[in-house]
């Protein structure tokens, strides 16, 4: 069974065919240009081989002076043999040669009015180059030339042509497989480390092809898609970690409520703390729930996310909406203009939407909790206990909690999700010095 043609192979094959129709072509010119040539020669020599027919005479003007005589008693009696290939045919169409001439085969269309060239066979079968002229009597003097010699000329070069057309594309087929191999070399090693990635799974596996060429960039872009799709596996795989490690405590500790209803509704035995066990497990359900739909968000592929104008303000509006339904005892101070950007209005709400939460939060019963929002940015203030300058930074990361605020609820999520929409729309979140409480800023690029 024959095996694949590889891409080598391929362009050996395809450069070979198209230098070979090139040589193929110069040869054909070339000898279509050689046998022009050697014909315009020969025709020019037999111009030159014509001899003078008349002569100016002072008294007597034009005097012709070649006199061809076909009626002589002896075949050829006063024709003057100037030249090899010299014969004349008469106004009755007789034809006559000095001797050892072999003349060339005429027709009725012989008879010309004017120099006329044309190509001929002798009585012998030779093939000639013919002159014909026209004399003042009627007659048309012939001259003529054997095509044996160009003819010869021709075929050998033809012979050297073919030969150069052959072993030329030959050589040019082993040339091209060779410098074909050459220049591939680089693209079947990233075809091996391609198949090594497939088959391993391994995506730290480097990939060595270098240059400036088409096959460098091609490498260097499959270096920058695994190294993005082991970062992607890497934040996939933390965020699994992270999750199972924060589940754990609430799942134990919903286990726990679990088996004391269990065991007291088997036993018969009433729980004394049932209503608290009831309103925890509701507060547990609740915050999974939460948890769940954050982790969701988070999985989310930014290309998921919608790419069109957003009005800002009108975000603000429906977070803030949001946020009072479910705060009671808070004033919202917002103070907003008209500006928008460009991305998904829902992930720009939750975002939004979330830094609110926080305030509400953190922020003492019936504070003030102070939105503002510019062409360019939007800051959330509460009147909270702040957060210290040292955990500004690690505040956006996933799962972190602030010492102080462990015992509240919440999954820790809600910052790392700020921080991942604001980056996808080519913004970024930082908290900023604030006299009193947090103060978050997102800064964003506006689309007008």
């Amino acid at each position: 069974m024959r095996g694949p043609v590889l891409l080598r192979g391929k362009l050996a094959l395809i450069t070979a065919c198209v230098v070979a129709v090139a040589i193929t072509g110069i040869s054909v010119v070339t000898w279509l240009a050689t046998e022009h040539n050697l014909r315009a020669q020969l025709d020019k020599s037999l111009l030159s081989s014509m001899p003078p027919l008349t002569r100016r005479s002072p008294e007597l003007g034009e005097v012709r002076i070649f006199r061809l005589r076909c009626d002589a008693p002896v075949p050829g009696n006063g024709l003057q043999q100037v030249l090899q290939g010299i014969q004349v045919i008469s106004k009755v169409n007789i034809s006559c040669a000095p001797p050892g001439v072999d003349p060339v085969v005429t027709s009725d269309d012989d008879f010309v009015d004017k120099t006329t060239f044309r190509d001929g066979v002798t009585q012998s079968g030779q093939a000639a180059r013919v002159l014909l002229q026209p004399l003042d009597n009627g007659d048309v003097l012939i001259l003529s030339r054997s095509l044996a010699e160009i003819d010869d000329t021709l075929a050998a070069l033809a012979g050297v042509l073919v030969s150069v057309s052959v072993f030329g594309s030959l050589l040019v087929a082993a040339l091209g497989l060779w410098l074909t191999r050459r220049a591939l070399a680089p693209m079947e090693l990233l075809t091996e480390t391609a198949e090594h990635i497939a088959r391993t799974e391994d995506l730290t596996t480097p990939v060595t092809v270098s240059g400036q060429d088409e096959v460098g960039r091609l490498g260097r872009a499959f270096t920058s898609m695994t190294a993005a799709l082991a970062e992607s596996r890497r934040r996939q795989r933390d965020l699994v970690n992270d999750a199972a490690h924060e589940l754990r405590t609430p799942l134990t500790s919903l286990r726990t409520n679990i088996d004391l209803l269990v065991r007291s509704e088997r036993t018969g035995r009433p729980l004394p703390q049932r209503d608290e066990v009831l309103d925890r497990l509701q507060a547990q359900s609740q915050e999974f729930s939460d948890l769940v739909t954050e982790l969701v968000v988070l999985a989310r592929d930014e290309r998921e996310l919608a790419r069109e104008p957003v009005d800002v303000a009108e975000v603000v509006d429906r977070a803030v909406k949001r946020a009072r339904s479910r705060a009671h005892g808070h004033v919202f101070d917002v103070d907003r203009s008209e500006w928008s950007v460009l991305g998904d209005a829902a992930a720009l709400e939750r975002s939004v939407l979330n830094l609110l939460d926080n305030a509400v939060k953190f922020g003492p019963a019936g504070s003030t909790i102070t939105v503002r929002s510019r062409p360019g940015w939007l800051t959330v203030t509460d009147e909270g206990p702040g957060i210290p300058a040292e955990h500004r930074e690690v505040a956006f990361e996933r799962f972190w909690r602030a010492p102080t605020a462990r015992a509240l609820p919440g999954s820790g999520l809600g910052l790392a999700i700020v921080a991942d929409i604001v980056a996808v729309h080519g913004g970024s979140v930082r908290f900023v010095p604030n006299g009193r409480g947090a103060s978050v800023r997102l800064n964003l690029p506006p689309s007008r």
